[in-house]
Order: structure tokens, then C-alpha cells, then sequence
């Protein structure tokens, strides 16, 4: 048993761990891996994988004692989605999408849905399209709820905070704009939170205590990852390298200190959708890199991190 046991759950982002696992057996196989790692309680899947496959993987995380949340990273992204469109054709597509996924995630028995606003749609536009954004979120929110009377719990649901402006260009975004939203999505649903990811921090050239201490009330979810932002590295942008990159944005003191601004806050103390508050590794491997080896990273500088705050005399 690791010492965070009985206060958060570690957990891994599958998808982004294990990028080749595209056929349901080398999902499958690749989520068992984990699985019988007790060093995670939580595990993340993506929102892309069918109905069958997610009720198997939630019927092996019931057995292993390990909880799942469902990521729709992948189908926003991938789809081009966005829940803040200024045209409501597009906006509706979105919500539908999103809905979809919400079903999916009581399938799989997840306590929570994590996704990504959409793109930005230009400076003079923005106020308007987050107008549309937080009609989204209390539709989707309101949605859930529906669907919780008949799976007899409710379910989270996440607004992912990511880049503004080097990258995916989303909508939320600034740490301002993400309270924006989340203040009034969050006076109507009890349901919504934000996760907020560290190696998206860099990227939005924000303090991630800063961010933590604004958005404290509304987070409900959490990832930590690295981040390059030199220009032609192959890892530069929102790709989630492994930890130890010279040229990397964050590592042990990073962590650390991300850590530090967690329990400041108070994530650790207070009541999310899962069991416990969840943080998890969002790592993804470079072109040739093994995805056991840059698990097993991720893990090493994590107990790095946490043994600089809590040292073993």
C-alpha cells in the first residue's frame, strides 16, 4: 500500500499511455497491465471505444478494485468538436456527441467525464461563444443527472482546461475564463467541475498555483503530464512527454510543487464523483519509446516528488 492510498487515488490517462492499443484485445491486455499495478487505483479510458469493450473494462476494474473515468478527449479532438460553436447546427452536433458519451460513461460505470471545450473562435467572437459554451455544459450536466435515476449514481462531469493559444487553441482556456464558465455552470449543476491538467500549464504561460488557488472551488479533477515549447522538438506542444526531457517544463519540483498548491487548496479534503480525489498521469511515448518504460518514469518521478514533500527518515 502507498502512503496517498486512503487520500487520493493515482490513476493513468490509458489512451495517451498506450497510443498503439487500437484492436479491443490490445486495449484489453494494455488495461489488465495496469490494472494489476497496484501502485494505481483509477484508471482513464477513452470515450472512442464501443459500448462492449467499456462494459468489460469496467466489469475488470470492479474485480481489481479500481476506478474508471471516461475521457472524451480523444472524440472532441478527433471530431473537431465544439460545445461553445457559434453556429448551432455545429453546437447541437457537439451536445449530442457529448450525451453520448455520458451514456457510455454509466455503461462502464465511471464516476466521471472529462473533455475539452472546443477551439477558440477569434478574440471578438470569444464572449459570445462562451455564452454558448455554458448552455452546453448545464444541458450536458442536466443530462446526467436524467441518466443517474436509472444507474443510481451521479455521474462527474469535467470541463478540461488546455491551451489558449500554441496548440489546440481552446476556448477555456485562461484560467479567468475557465472561473467564468465553471461560476455559472456550477450554480446550476452540482455535477460540474474542471479538471485542470499540469502540463497543460506551460502552455497557457500560467503560475499552476495560481491557477489552482483561482479555480480551487471548481476542481474536481486532476493530471499531471510534462510539456515542451521548443519550437521543432518533436515533442513540442500538447503532446505529454515523458518526464526528464532536457528540454521539459516540468519534473520533480514541478510536481512538487503542484502537489504543495493541491493540498493548499484543499482537492485532497473535499467530496468528488470518485471514492477518493483522483490525480493521474497524463504520459504519452515518443516516436520508439516503450510504454511500460515511460509508465514506470512517471512513477519513479512521482515518488520522487512526494518524498520531497513527505521525506522517509
Amino acid at each position: 500500500m502507498y502512503p496517498w492510498h486512503d487520500t487520493f487515488h493515482m490513476g493513468i490517462v490509458h489512451f495517451m499511455a498506450y497510443p498503439q492499443a487500437t484492436t479491443q484485445e490490445d486495449v484489453v491486455q494494455s488495461v489488465e497491465e495496469i490494472l494489476v499495478d497496484e501502485f494505481f487505483q483509477a484508471i482513464e479510458v477513452s470515450a472512442l471505444l464501443d459500448e462492449g469493450v467499456l462494459q468489460t473494462i469496467g466489469t475488470m476494474c470492479d474485480v481489481a478494485r479500481v476506478e474508471v473515468l471516461l475521457g472524451a478527449q480523444p472524440l472532441v479532438l478527433s471530431k473537431g468538436l465544439n460545445l461553445g460553436a457559434l453556429e448551432e447546427e455545429e453546437r447541437k452536433q457537439a451536445l449530442e456527441a457529448l450525451k453520448q458519451a455520458v451514456d457510455k460513461a454509466y455503461v462502464a460505470k465511471a464516476k466521471a467525464l472529462a473533455f475539452p471545450s472546443g477551439k477558440r473562435p477569434g478574440e471578438r467572437k470569444e464572449e459570445e461563444a462562451r455564452k454558448r459554451l455554458v448552455e452546453s455544459l448545464v444541458e450536458l450536466c442536466r443530462y446526467a443527472e436524467q441518466r443517474a435515476e436509472v444507474s443510481g449514481y451521479l455521474l462527474g462531469v469535467n470541463l478540461e482546461v488546455f491551451d489558449y493559444a500554441v496548440d489546440k487553441r481552446a476556448l477555456i482556456g485562461p484560467a479567468p475564463f475557465a472561473f467564468e464558465v465553471a461560476s455559472l455552470v456550477r450554480a446550476e449543476c452540482p455535477n460540474f467541475g474542471l479538471t485542470i491538467d499540469l502540463s497543460h500549464e506551460p502552455l497557457l504561460f500560467e503560475d499552476p498555483a495560481g491557477t489552482l488557488t483561482l479555480l480551487a472551488p471548481f476542481v474536481n479533477h486532476v493530471h499531471i503530464g510534462n510539456a515542451v515549447l521548443v519550437k521543432g522538438h518533436p515533442a513540442y506542444g500538447d503532446t505529454h512527454p515523458r518526464f526528464g526531457l532536457k528540454e521539459g517544463c516540468n519534473d520533480v519540483q514541478e510536481i512538487t510543487e503542484f502537489l504543495r498548491a493541491l493540498f493548499r487548496i484543499g482537492y485532497f479534503e473535499r467530496t468528488t464523483f470518485a471514492e477518493h480525489p483522483v490525480i493521474s498521469f497524463e504520459v504519452k511515448p515518443l516516436p520508439g519509446e516503450n510504454p511500460r518504460l515511460v509508465v514506470a518514469n512517471a512513477k519513479r518521478t512521482f515518488l520522487s516528488a512526494w518524498n520531497r514533500l513527505f521525506p522517509i527518515l
